[in-house]
């Protein structure tokens, strides 16, 4: 019994000491993430903790997607050859949670998947997922240790 209660006690002093470097591990995901997509897909996470892909071609920002992390199910991102593309997709019971605003349509519209380019580096997008699925599941992490609490998902249509 002692030594379940101090296997217990090493894994919550762990657990704190991991999520108190979490910001930190959360930067350094960003840069790597950003540094892989060179310039083509942006990503940031803002306040709320909605992951944002500010999408640029050769005609500048042409869109950005918008998502809630809590959100995001990210044992359903996979590559996508007939799009040469990272998709992400939503939790089953978040339907559609992604937000795209398309600017030159001027519209924003909700769907259950994002299909972000394939970085130049990285034709098979294996990197890509692999980055993009750590940086969700820490912030999720992070999220659930905060509060057991679902937030609504507030609308931004125009």
């Amino acid at each position: 019994m002692k030594t379940l209660t101090a296997m217990i006690g090493t894994l919550t002093i762990s657990l704190v000491f991991a999520n108190s470097g979490f910001g930190q591990d959360r930067t350094k995901d960003l840069a790597v993430l950003n540094d892989l997509y060179a310039g083509s897909v942006k990503f940031r996470i803002d306040r709320d903790d909605r992951l944002i892909a500010d999408l640029f071609d050769d005609s500048g920002h042409f869109r950005e997607d918008a998502v809630y992390i809590e959100f995001l199910d990210p044992d359903l991102f996979a590559f996508s050859p007939e799009e040469n593309a990272v998709v992400l997709k939503c939790r089953d019971d978040q339907g559609q949670c992604i937000e795209k605003e398309v600017f030159k349509l001027n519209v924003i519209r909700r769907t259950g998947r994002s299909a972000l380019p394939a970085p130049a580096d990285d034709a098979s997008g294996r990197k890509a997922i692999a980055l993009l699925q750590q940086l969700v599941r820490g912030v999720q992490l992070a999220r659930t240790s905060e509060t057991d609490e679902t937030r609504a998902r507030p609308n931004r249509n125009k």
